[in-house]
């Protein structure tokens, strides 16, 4: 395992694959909180995707830095 992950390529597949599913989970919270009637203004609903979309990004760059 240690050497196909010593590929450089593996290592782009497998961030990309972290990236998709922390982004799928977190936006996965996200619309459980709007079946509960939260956010579901056009102006929140638009911060809570940002925000959506940048913790994936963090919670990608912290996976890369332990991937690397």
């Amino acid at each position: 395992m240690r050497a196909v992950f010593a590929h450089p390529l593996a290592r782009l597949v497998a961030l990309v694959l972290a990236w998709a599913y922390l982004h799928h989970f977190i936006a996965g919270i996200r619309h459980l909180l709007m079946d509960l009637h939260l956010g579901m203004e056009l102006r929140p609903a638009r911060q809570s995707a940002a925000f959506t979309l940048v913790l994936s990004l963090l919670l990608t760059l912290a996976v890369a830095v332990k991937l690397w």
